[in-house]
C-alpha cells in the first residue's frame, strides 16, 4: 500500500515536471528569429543526431563536449576539420563549405553567455565568467595572490577547449579527470607528455593550438597551484553558488522544438 502511494506521488511529480517544461517551451515569448543560415545549421544538427553526444543548455548526451558556447572558442579551421574528417569517436560528415558555414551560424546563435554557460550551468553568473561558469570568477579572484606563471597557465587553459571536457574539482561525465588532482597522480614528465601529445588511447586530443615551451610550464604551474588550493577553492565556490539562480525562462527553447 505504501509502495503504491510512493509510485503515485513519483508519477505525479514526473507529470508535473513535464507539464512545466512543456509550458515553458510553448509559451516562451522571446522568440528571437534565427537567420536562414542558422536554420540550415539547426537542420543539419538534428539530421546528424548531434544531440545524442553533445549538450546545449543542459540538454543532450555526454559522450562529446558541451557545445552551448563553443562558437566563442573554436577556430574556423578546427570546426571545418571536425565536420569533414571527424575526430576520435566523432564521425566524418563530409560537409560542404556551405554546410559548414550553416553549422557555424547555428553555433553562433546558441552562444549566449548572458543567458547561461554550458555543462549544465545556466542562469545568472558574475561578469567575466568563462567556460567554467561561476568557478571562473572564484579562480580569478584566488589567482590574484598566485604566481605570474600560474596566472599565465590559467589563461592558456581558457584559450583552449580544455573546459569542454574537464569540470572544475570533479571528474566529468565524459571521463575527463579532475584537474585539481592531476599533479598528485602524474609526474612532471607525464604531465609534459599529456600536454604535448594528449592521450589518444582514451580519446583526449593534444591541446589546440599546441602549447609552446613557456605555456607548457605555465599550465603545469597552474595545475600545481590548483591542487594546493583545492580545499579553499571548493569552499569559495560553495559560498559563491549559494546565491546563484536558474532562469529557465531565458533559455532559447526554440532549439528543442
Amino acid at each position: 500500500m505504501v509502495r503504491a502511494s510512493i509510485k503515485k506521488i513519483a508519477m505525479a511529480c514526473l507529470v508535473a515536471a513535464f507539464g512545466i517544461q512543456t509550458t515553458l517551451v510553448y509559451t516562451d515569448d522571446r522568440q528571437e528569429p534565427l537567420s536562414e543560415a542558422a536554420l540550415q545549421g539547426r537542420a543539419l544538427w538534428h539530421e546528424g543526431s548531434c544531440q545524442v553526444c553533445h549538450q546545449v543548455y543542459g540538454q543532450g548526451g555526454f559522450l562529446g563536449p558541451d557545445l552551448t558556447n563553443v562558437a566563442g572558442r573554436l577556430e574556423a579551421s578546427r570546426l571545418e576539420s571536425l565536420l569533414t574528417v571527424g575526430s576520435g569517436q566523432m564521425p566524418a560528415f563530409n560537409y560542404t563549405a556551405e554546410q559548414i558555414a550553416a553549422v557555424a551560424a547555428y553555433l553562433e546563435a546558441l552562444d549566449r553567455p548572458d543567458l547561461g554557460l554550458g555543462q549544465l550551468r545556466m542562469g545568472s553568473l558574475p561578469e567575466g565568467s568563462g567556460p567554467w561558469g561561476l568557478f571562473d570568477g572564484v579562480v580569478e579572484n584566488a589567482l590574484r595572490g598566485a604566481s605570474a606563471e600560474a596566472r599565465a597557465g590559467y589563461a592558456a587553459i581558457e584559450a583552449r577547449p580544455c573546459t569542454s571536457c574537464h569540470l572544475p574539482l570533479s571528474d566529468s561525465p565524459v571521463g575527463a579527470p579532475d584537474l585539481s588532482t592531476v599533479t598528485g597522480r602524474l609526474s612532471f614528465e607525464e604531465m609534459e607528455r599529456v600536454l604535448t601529445v594528449g592521450r589518444p588511447e582514451i580519446g583526449m586530443p593534444p591541446p589546440i593550438p599546441a602549447l609552446d615551451e613557456s605555456e607548457l610550464g605555465d599550465v603545469i604551474e597552474f595545475l600545481r597551484w590548483l591542487g594546493e588550493s583545492r580545499d579553499d577553492l571548493e569552499a569559495d565556490l560553495a559560498r559563491a553558488s549559494s546565491g546563484s539562480t536558474v532562469d529557465l525562462g531565458q533559455i532559447p527553447w526554440w532549439e528543442f522544438r
